[in-house]
């Protein structure tokens, strides 16, 4: 029983036929072409860089340490006479030893430091809006590439239709010519049409592959030459503005805004504290000609309390910064508006166009059995009914490129808008 029951299991897996490879879709493109793109590395770079410029801020709360080493000869230093010959006043010497070291402690800095990190931050922010808006080019591109394949596939169907019925016919009346009903020319009208196609189908390929090797370089993935992609089915729902620019410009302001806030408290106290510990000749007391030790500890504040309007112009010019962003953000909303405009009255143009489609194809339907009929019977000539066949055809092929330029048009304009 059981050699019987694997022997079924194996046959089960060898009769039934392995599913076909599911479809590419356009989402799976656009994701691919923003996780393969090479400027996704710079998000993680501009995180590095922040993170060491923080770090470098971080390190003023640190005491800072600097020695120095002097030697120095001077032609006169502090002295006077002696009032008589038996008493002599020291005299600091005019060749000068110092090494000391110079230690200072930030206490209060005004909230510098804080407003500092503030900015560096606001900077990453802005500078991986800039990047968002960067990768979001990019998907202009892969919608544009992903229809066009879509619309050499359907041309490659309608071809592949035609030829198929063409060679029906070229069948029918080849019989004829044989039994010297029709003449041979009848005949070699459908021959010389189907290498038409043929030549289209050729050149269909060609574009077909080109635009499937575009799709690899902006997806970095290898695509086989019989991949099928899906048609991306979108709506034309009324959706608000969600573009990374309009992110971008609010990073803008916020950066601005920080810089600001620096430059506020720029002008703010500092207090520090300071330490001093040397050896040297002379020491403080200047006139004792003897190498010595010295130190001295203290505070010291620093507090620029007037800079000539300087900090006020540098406010005034954020402002007027902050002005123009906002005329950048209202000029590329204004933009947006135009392109969408159209591309809605494309949309509506497109709908009302298929209302009519089916209808023009039944009549051409009608006109080609007409014409194979008459073309039976011997009363219609082979180019009169590759006319007709191929005006039935070109009617096809027009609806279904309508469908995929309203489904194209649709989906433009749910990437204009940022969807």
């Amino acid at each position: 029983m059981r050699q019987i029951g694997f022997f079924l299991i194996v046959c089960m897996i060898v009769i039934v036929p392995q599913g076909k490879a599911q479809p590419v879709s356009l989402d799976e493109c656009l994701l691919l072409s923003r996780e393969t793109y090479p400027l996704q590395s710079e998000f993680s770079n501009v995180k590095q860089q922040t993170e060491l410029r923080l770090k470098n801020l971080n390190a003023r709360y640190y005491p800072t340490m600097d020695v120095t080493g002097q030697f120095s000869w001077q032609n006169d230093v502090p002295h006077f006479n002696s009032p008589t010959a038996t008493f002599k006043v020291p005299k600091a010497p005019q060749d000068q030893y110092k090494a000391y070291v110079d230690v200072r402690q930030v206490i209060y800095d005004g909230g510098m430091t804080k407003a500092a990190k503030g900015v560096e931050l606001s900077q990453q922010n802005m500078q991986h809006q800039n990047l968002e808006v960067e990768l979001y080019q990019v998907r202009a591109q892969v919608i544009q590439t992903y229809f066009l394949v879509l619309v050499i596939d359907e041309q490659l169907r309608q071809v592949d239709y035609r030829m198929d019925i063409l060679k029906k016919r070229l069948e029918e009346v080849q019989s004829g010519v044989e039994n010297g009903m029709v003449l041979q020319s009848e005949a070699d009208a459908f021959r010389v049409e189907l290498l038409k196609l043929e030549q289209e189908r050729f050149a269909m390929e060609e574009g077909r592959r080109s635009g499937i090797e575009i799709l690899t370089e902006l997806t970095g993935k290898e695509f086989p030459s019989d991949v099928s992609f899906a048609m991306p089915m979108s709506e034309t729902a009324e959706q608000t503005l969600n573009r990374p620019e309009l992110t971008l410009f609010d990073a803008q302001r916020l950066q601005l805004e920080s810089v600001q806030k620096l430059t506020t408290q720029q002008r703010m106290p500092v207090i520090a504290g300071f330490g001093q510990l040397g050896y040297g000749n002379p020491g403080y007391n200047l006139l004792k000609d003897e190498f010595d030790t010295f130190y001295m500890v203290g505070l010291r504040l620093n507090w620029k309390i007037w800079d000539w309007k300087e900090t006020a112009r540098k406010k005034d010019v954020l402002k007027l910064q902050a002005q123009s962003v906002n005329a950048r953000e209202a000029t590329f909303e204004k933009n947006i508006r135009l392109v969408s405009g159209d591309v809605k009255a494309r949309i509506r143009q497109l709908e009302r166009i298929m209302e009519k489609d089916d209808e023009i194809i039944a009549l051409r339907k009608r006109i080609t059995q007409s014409a194979q009929s008459r073309l039976s019977n011997g009363t219609y000539t082979a180019a009169d009914y590759i006319t007709d066949f191929n005006a039935e055809s070109l009617a096809i092929l027009a609806r279904e490129m309508h469908r995929i330029e309203l489904n194209r048009a649709r989906r433009e304009m749910q990437n204009i808008l940022g969807y």
